[in-house]
């Protein structure tokens, strides 16, 4: 058959056409070209180099004696390439073998679907010494010459691989239409220099040789083979100077940016095992120094209110969080939230306002449309898929604690004026606000919701009562304050610290905070009980409804620590030796 083939004629027309920049991928596997054919390569071509590099070697490996070329070539452009792309596929064909019938060996090719034939590898990649036996036997360019003239009259697309003036100029006198201007062949590790050719110098080779060319055929097309272009931007300098029309990448299309990938990804993942590591051990020492979950915790009581967190996080049960005011209601239902199951969704806000009427249910429950209003979307229709916090539960009427109350209980609620109920999946956490000293025995909720929170509630303690927290604490506001994790502790005196840990805390935390706030201010001096005065707006130390003398301030640590002097000195803020001599020195323990 000697008419052109439907797919050679399309090669044709894409080389021919010198406005568009021609893209070859000389490869070596079937996921390679499709990747290829993906990213907008124009044709493809099945050479032994890249199936070296697919298997760990280097495109040097194609000119050595290790395999039947024809046929290694045959073996994985058929099986895998033909198969893995629409793209023209061309085959990189050897000559040195003087067994070769090159009449068969096309016929052949042609059948089993190949669109081209390029003379790959080629005499030009060996030495003149072992070139020059080649060429004696009659097994040199002369014959690749031949093979790709014999390849044109059978209607199959050439590319000639050529590397100076002389060749090139033979090539296009032969009839060739494109040729392949190729300086070296790329070594097996990405950054080794693949030969002493630098760019400037491949501009220049490259510009002669096409000039060669069209001096002698305007209509062959010039592409750039490979050499020691590795990225787009070396090759759009050469290309900007020399005016070539395409290239044909190997190394620089797979064993490159593959090698880079694996290289990236490997040590991606082999980083994560470290960070991992380093995030353990930064969460070891953040629990050693009382912070859990983002919450200072210290203390029994603190702990106790963790591991209840934990506990109610996850299921659709209620939760309800009492505390005195300023005690980190907010911040806690945050973390129940987080350590839940919807903790990769937003959770829904919901303050009640201290407002009389009924605009707070009319929020929570939605308000059905009627002649003056429109219809109100409901906060638990907006919290459906997530958490809804529900700040101020004392601000909530009684009328609409009944509504809360039945939606807790089942999923179900209606809208003010409406008559159809609607359901939800929001988790509802709530917060209550007890009065001081009181700690969660009178609660203005009605019994029905009350009830519904059975068994659910969570009651931080007052920062009175987890004085052990006290130091973290001071540090913690510290690092907010001053914005830096490597804030130096304050110079806190033992009497002011005496002052502070006697101090009756009725705004708890958020007390604390502006305390240390404005202790973070003082000049660098050390912080004295008196200077402590104006501050918490007592006389140092404070706390004199109690009675508490330095001796039973000691004595009640120890007994919260169980006698573990090292734990009582540092929830005390001494050192040891300090907290040894004053027990020597009021007679504690004896």
């Amino acid at each position: 058959m000697v008419g052109e083939s439907a797919t050679a004629l399309g090669v044709r027309q894409i080389l021919g056409n010198s406005r568009s920049f021609m893209l070859g991928a000389a490869i070596g596997s079937g996921m390679t070209a499709r990747a290829a054919e993906r990213a907008g390569a124009d044709f493809v071509l099945a050479l032994n180099a890249g199936r070296f590099r697919v298997m760990g070697g280097s495109s040097q490996a194609s000119v050595l004696p290790l395999r039947d070329s024809n046929a290694f070539v045959a073996g994985f452009g058929r099986s895998e390439i033909l198969r893995s792309t629409k793209l023209p596929v061309f085959f990189g064909a050897c000559t040195f073998d003087p067994r070769l019938d090159i009449d068969l060996f096309l016929d052949n090719l042609k059948s089993w679907g190949f669109a081209g034939v390029t003379n790959f590898p080629s005499v030009i990649h060996l030495g003149d010494q072992r070139r020059g036996v080649l060429e004696r036997c009659g097994l040199g360019y002369a014959r690749e010459i031949e093979l790709l003239v014999k390849a044109s009259s059978r209607g199959l697309m050439t590319i000639g691989y050529t590397r100076t003036q002389a060749e090139a100029r033979l090539m296009v006198e032969a009839g060739v239409e494109a040729i392949s201007m190729n300086f070296n062949l790329n070594p097996a590790e990405t950054g080794q220099s693949s030969s002493s050719i630098g760019l400037p110098e491949l501009a220049a080779r490259v510009r002669d040789i096409a000039r060669t060319v069209h001096a002698v055929d305007r209509n062959v097309v010039c592409l750039l083979g490979g050499g020691p272009i590795t990225k787009p931007e070396e090759l759009m300098d050469v290309c900007r100077e020399t005016g070539t029309q395409g290239f044909i990448g190997g190394s620089s299309l797979d064993r490159v940016p593959l090698e880079t990938s694996v290289l990236e990804m490997t040590s991606g993942f082999k980083t994560i095992h470290v960070l991992k590591e380093k995030v353990d051990l930064l969460e070891r020492q953040l629990q050693l120094n009382g912070y859990r979950h983002g919450v200072v915790a210290r203390s029994a009581a603190m702990a106790g209110a963790l591991d209840s967190a934990k506990r109610l996080a996850s299921g659709t049960n209620p939760v309800l969080i009492l505390s005195e005011r300023g005690a980190g209601k907010r911040r806690f239902a945050s973390l129940v939230h987080s350590l839940g199951n919807r903790k990769h969704r937003k959770p829904v806000i919901f303050p009640c306002r201290p407002i009389p009427g009924s605009q707070n249910a009319a929020a929570l429950f939605g308000l059905e449309a009627d002649r003056e209003n429109r219809r109100r979307l409901s906060v638990l229709e907006t919290a459906t898929d997530t958490s809804l916090v529900i700040l101020h539960l004392n601000d909530l009427s009684a009328e609409a604690q009944e509504q809360l109350a039945d939606y807790i209980e089942t999923g179900m609620f209606t809208a003010l004026n409406g008559a159809t109920s609607m359901r939800s999946e929001a988790k509802v956490i709530a917060t209550y606000t007890v009065a001081h000293g009181l700690g969660s025995l009178d609660l203005t909720l009605t019994p029905k919701l009350r009830e519904a929170f059975s068994g659910f509630e969570i009651m931080l303690p007052p920062l009175r009562d987890r004085l052990e927290d006290l130091p973290a604490l001071i540090h913690h506001f510290t690092v907010e304050t001053k914005g830096t994790a490597d804030a130096t502790p304050l110079p806190i005196e033992n009497s002011a610290f005496l002052a502070l840990a006697s101090h009756l805390w009725p705004g708890n935390i958020r007390e604390l905070r502006h305390v240390v706030e404005q202790m973070a201010t003082l000049p660098g001096v050390t912080i004295t009980a008196e200077r402590l005065e104006p501050i918490l707006g007592t006389k140092a130390p404070a706390k004199p409804e109690t009675g508490l003398s330095e001796r039973d301030w000691i004595i009640e640590a120890l007994r919260r620590n169980k006698l573990h002097r090292g734990k009582t000195a540092v929830a005390l803020g001494l050192s040891r030796k300090t907290l040894y001599n004053k027990i020597k020195q009021l007679k504690i323990l004896e």
